[in-house]
């Protein structure tokens, strides 16, 4: 038998013990990591979307003004053929 083995078991064994003898204190516990794992989440999904957004201002793009419509950043090609569109 392998250590981690040995070491995996042993920790399942005082997870069923502390689940066993205080099953209350486990549900606590349990709730906080869980709460504490959803907060970490939701500020990396902020942190990412910071970064995000600065790099779209700092690039220039616009958002679209409607569903489907494409999203080009300032001087970028619109027309598809290569050519940079003049201003009207």
């Amino acid at each position: 038998m392998s250590l981690g083995r040995v070491i995996g078991t042993l920790v399942v064994i005082l997870v069923l013990y502390a689940i066993v003898t205080a099953p209350q204190e486990a549900a606590s516990s349990v709730q906080d990591g869980a709460s504490t794992a959803a907060d970490a989440g939701t500020s990396i999904t902020v942190f990412f979307s910071s970064i995000v957004s600065d790099v779209a201002g700092a690039t220039g793009a616009r958002s679209s003004t409607g569903i489907g419509d494409p999203v080009y950043p300032d001087g970028g090609v619109e027309t598809g053929d290569g050519s940079t569109p003049t201003a009207p």
